[in-house]
């Protein structure tokens, strides 16, 4: 947990804007970003992290430091994607676009990252991105994700033995050394 980001929401909780502003100013590109790749367009991941950093500010009181406030805010914008998805399930379904990434997609179009989001289901891919890209443990994956430490390890698990499957189906190299 970052303690900088403990004494800034606890600041902001006492009124502190700029605080608060320091603290979206941390965590807003990577909270676009893992959006974005987690299959939400772009206008969208803008609307949602708006919307994410508005209701941390007004909740911002009921932030428990145990937890860190990357693992907090994640939340509430994977709370807030899965209601723009419900809400838009008879008109658009929002998954990861498989076939052709969104043109500003913050990955390249080939290495890693574009193979675990072809083999990988949505969840899968997530919870991988968290782990490796975000550097999330997977209690805190699990907060995020609305699921439980357990699922979440199993989750990775998975993953990350179809990917060493498909990358490296003769090596002894592990998934574990490709994505250090």
């Amino acid at each position: 947990m970052n303690q900088a980001d403990a004494i800034l929401a606890r600041r902001a909780a006492s009124g502190d804007a700029a605080a608060f502003d320091q603290l979206v100013e941390r965590h807003v590109p990577r909270l676009h970003r893992w959006l974005v790749v987690s299959g939400t367009t772009n206008h969208d991941a803008d609307d949602v992290v708006q919307d994410a950093c508005l209701r941390a500010w007004r909740a911002i009181s009921t932030y428990d430091p145990r937890w860190a406030f990357t693992t907090w805010i994640f939340t509430i914008a994977h709370r807030i994607r899965l209601d723009l998805v419900a809400r838009r399930r008879e008109h658009v379904v929002l998954t990861m676009d498989r076939a052709q990434p969104e043109q500003s997609d913050p990955l390249p179009s080939d290495g890693i990252w574009a193979r675990a989001r072809e083999l990988l289901s949505d969840d899968e891919y997530r919870a991988l991105w968290l782990r490796y890209a975000e550097d999330m443990e997977p209690t805190e994956i699990a907060r995020v994700l609305g699921s439980n430490a357990i699922v979440i390890r199993v989750r990775l698990h998975r993953a990350r033995r179809r990917l060493e499957r498909a990358l490296r189906p003769d090596s002894s190299t592990t998934l574990s050394e490709v994505m250090l």
